[in-house]
């Protein structure tokens, strides 16, 4: 009998706590999206007695159509400054969420929702209808977009870009540079015949031959490989490799027996060797 004598006078006293405990909105209908809302709950007990976890928390969604940015304290009000955060398909009744506050003591206090109106953006059909109806303005019309800007930019950009192309094509196939480095000389006129389909062995031998010479400082021969090697000492450890390539061209193109010289691919790789090794001197 005690146990429930204590339940009835703490139910009660929730009840008596609820009914002390009133909210005030100060604006309770046509609320539309991005509107604020100010919130005035007058409690039984001071703010400062409550305990401050079970308060409202500030920037926290509630619900589906409030967002909470700040709250204020002074004596027994607490001020909620909510904002709608979104709006049905159409016109309805809502409400502000049902809080629960407990003091420090341990006791529970009810702050009741309060109804409220809010609205769309959609307009409204005849009533009955159910479903809002979007109408169209007939004054609307879609003007075209100025396009002679965009095609004069466009032309002017595919006219640079073509002018740089042949540009480029002019000045690695024909208006070349007269100071490129002896291999580097070589590896043009190489690929320029790789890329027309030319591969001519002769031709390319002739044109390794001729960056030997330039970097010898004079023409070079078999025998006489030993200048090369002191003028261009960064050839060195190609050394096996130039004197196999010169070995095959004596035997091609001095002996009574012409003897099969190298290939194209293989004078290709000896020149990118000494391109290489060029590059580094």
């Amino acid at each position: 009998m005690r146990k429930c004598f204590v339940l009835i006078l703490f139910l009660l006293s929730l009840q008596a706590q609820a009914i002390d405990t009133s909210i005030e909105l100060d604006r309770s209908w046509g609320l539309l999206v991005g509107d604020m809302l100010t919130a005035t709950v007058e409690l039984p007990v001071p703010v400062t007695e409550l305990d401050s976890h079970s308060l409202p928390q500030d920037e926290k969604r509630y619900g589906p159509w409030l967002y909470l940015h700040d709250s204020q304290q002074q004596g027994n009000v607490l001020t909620l400054h909510f904002q709608l955060i979104n709006v049905p398909a159409e016109n309805r009744e809502v409400a502000t969420p049902e809080l629960e506050l407990r003091t420090k003591d341990g006791k529970f206090i009810t702050v009741p929702s309060a109804p409220m109106q809010i609205g769309s953006f959609m307009e409204q059909g005849a009533e009955g209808e159910g479903m809002p109806s979007v109408i169209p303005r007939g004054d609307m019309r879609l003007v075209p977009t100025e396009q002679t800007t965009l095609l004069w930019q466009l032309w002017t950009t595919l006219m640079v870009l073509l002018l740089s192309s042949v540009i480029w094509l002019f000045w690695h196939f024909g208006l070349r540079p007269r100071h490129r480095l002896p291999f580097a000389s070589a590896m043009f006129e190489l690929n320029k015949m790789r890329l027309l389909g030319r591969k001519d062995a002769d031709a390319a031998s002739r044109s390794l031959h001729h960056a030997f010479n330039r970097s010898a400082g004079r023409v070079v021969i078999n025998s006489e490989l030993d200048k090369l090697w002191q003028q261009s000492p960064w050839l060195t450890p190609l050394k096996t490799d130039i004197e196999a390539f010169y070995r095959s061209s004596a035997a091609h193109y001095f002996s009574p027996a012409a003897a099969e010289q190298k290939t194209f691919e293989d004078v290709l790789k000896l020149a990118k060797a000494c391109r290489e090794r060029e590059r580094l001197a």
